[in-house]
């Protein structure tokens, strides 16, 4: 079969252009084009190595590039038979930037231990493909790069950053960022990305601030802008969002399809729906991800029969749902009660969307039916569900055991958490609340024992917080502390302050709750704590 006919010398890319030994050759043609399979490759390569093009290094280098594409386990091969004269750095960068961590390791030791120098790309590709949380291996090369004298480049920075953020090394990724002599708008959308992903939005609200009023007047891009957009959702501010809203205006990105399915979902995380569901209407196109922002802000805020008529309107605009969209509105399904509604969206997912359910979608399905209070047809899902289900749809469905005194299947439950999973959360907890509300304090007080000897795994400590302005303190955390006698003076006093606004009474139902801990009938006594197991501790943090 003939090879297909070359591309015009215009439109030949810039490393086909630029070399006089590839324009002089017609033979070479076909490395414009990716070869199909490693038989349609063979020729061009034989072709190569019979005639000694083989060794040229630009030749060499293509040859790697194009055998990668195929299989990074033959491009390997080959780099082994070729000469050291015929490989350059672009030759180990190619096949660095495809490989996993410890061969990207084993290829960066071969290329200097066959004489090959390494140029400025090398330790970003390096770096790059071992960004896998080591972090004693990130250490390591930032380490090289100090001693190869590129820690000061910018690309090599921008990777280690990168990679300290995927190490969760957060300081040691800001004092890579601080060491930039000129930033560019990948490092700062990189330093604000990093912080959202490690969770810790407010920093990264206060990177993008930065970049607007450094010196270099860096402009964001799109990708800057969803990264911020996404700060601010987590942090749930709509003074920032508006903030943002405005700013992307005046810089010309809020035209940007991507930019407005961030705003989108920015709003409906901040708490304004309005806002988002005016910037959806004034979409000139939407897309699948503007719908499924749209769908995710409706069911936070409520909006469960809007959020799955807008479901169904997706065919209307020829936008096919895919699985996350189908975890949005499943979700918002169970929010609003929405039972058959939720379970025509679930048979639907393979029948007609050819959407193959996974873990998730059942455990919103599970969710559903244990909200409806249809708490046998809820363990019935997961006892025909096709993997194990996780601790999560167990403990949904335990809840709801809890809430609806349901023991018998909540019995069930706790043994499928058992054998599911060794960590059982409050598990055990939930269980002994089904045993009080019917009055099986044996049973409560054998299974309270097991918690406290760590037989089933604790219940980690729960914590709230109030407002500081009512206490005239900075910060008030309200947490259960087990066996805690410590805690006295000042916090001690400023609980008893506390109390009118914590809201204790000697109403049955509180009664009730706190004679699960201790297994005796309640009374009607008043009680201002709960039983002497369980302290509830206050710190107060006066303002200086």
């Amino acid at each position: 079969m003939a090879p297909p006919p070359p591309p015009h010398a215009a439109a030949l890319p810039a490393w086909a252009a630029e070399n006089a030994l590839f324009r002089r050759h017609r033979r070479l043609r076909p490395l414009l084009l990716p070869a199909a399979s490693l038989r349609a490759f063979a020729p061009l390569l034989s072709h190569c190595i019979v005639s000694g093009l083989a060794r040229n290094p630009f030749v060499a280098s293509r040859l790697l590039v194009a055998s990668a594409r195929l299989s990074l386990r033959f491009s390997l091969l080959l780099l082994s038979h070729l000469p050291a004269s015929s490989l350059s750095p672009f030759s180990f960068n190619s096949l660095i930037r495809a490989s996993p961590p410890r061969l990207a390791l084993q290829l960066f030791d071969q290329m200097r231990h066959r004489g090959v120098t390494t140029d400025r790309y090398t330790l970003p590709f390096l770096i790059h493909a071992c960004s896998s949380g080591d972090r004693p291996l990130c250490e390591s090369l930032h380490g090289q790069s100090l001693r190869l004298g590129y820690s000061c480049v910018l690309f090599t920075q921008t990777a280690l950053m990168n990679a300290y953020f995927a190490c969760r090394f957060e300081v040691a990724a800001r004092r890579v960022f601080d060491e930039m002599q000129a930033k560019d708008v990948v490092a700062w959308t990189g330093m604000v990305s990093g912080y959202v992903d490690s969770g810790m939005f407010l920093r990264g609200v206060e990177v993008f601030q930065e970049m607007r009023s450094c010196e270099e007047a860096v402009r964001p891009n799109v990708a800057t802008a969803v990264s911020v957009a996404s700060a601010c959702a987590g942090l749930g501010s709509l003074e920032y969002a508006k903030g943002l809203h405005a700013y992307m205006e005046k810089v010309g990105l809020e035209g940007e399809l991507i930019v407005k399915n961030a705003l989108i979902d920015m709003y409906g995380k901040c708490g304004s729906i309005e806002l988002a569901r005016g910037l959806f209407g004034l979409m000139p196109q939407k897309d699948l991800h503007s719908l499924t922002a749209m769908i995710s802000g409706l069911a936070s805020h409520g909006h469960g029969k809007e959020a799955v008529a807008l479901f169904f309107s997706t065919k209307e605009v020829g936008v096919l749902p895919d699985s996350t969209t189908f975890v949005v509105v499943l979700s918002a399904c169970s929010h609003a009660g929405l039972v058959d509604e939720g379970i025509s969206i679930f048979n639907s997912m393979e029948n007609e969307y050819k959407v193959t359910p996974d873990i998730k979608h059942y455990g919103c399905m599970v969710d559903l039916f244990s909200r409806a209070g249809l708490i046998a047809r809820g363990y019935q899902l997961i006892e025909s569900m096709p993997f194990e289900p996780n601790l999560a749809i167990l403990g949904a469905l335990l809840s709801a055991c809890s809430i609806n005194n349901k023991l018998d299947i909540g019995e069930l439950v706790i043994k499928r958490i058992e054998s599911v999973c060794a960590d059982k959360g409050g598990a055990g907890v939930l269980l002994s609340n089904i045993y009080a509300n019917q009055n099986l304090w044996h049973e409560v007080d054998s299974l309270r024992r097991k918690i406290r000897d760590d037989t089933i795994c604790r219940k980690p400590p729960g914590q709230s917080g109030f407002n500081a302005s009512t206490l005239n303190a900075a910060s008030h955390i309200i947490g259960q502390e087990s066996g805690c006698k410590e805690k006295k003076g000042a916090s001690w006093k400023g609980t008893r302050n506390a109390r009118p606004l914590l809201g204790f009474a000697s109403s049955r139902e509180r009664l009730g709750f706190a004679c699960h801990l201790t297994g005796r009938h309640p009374t009607e006594e008043k009680v201002g704590w709960v039983p002497s197991r369980v302290r509830v501790v206050v710190r107060l943090f006066a303002l200086t």
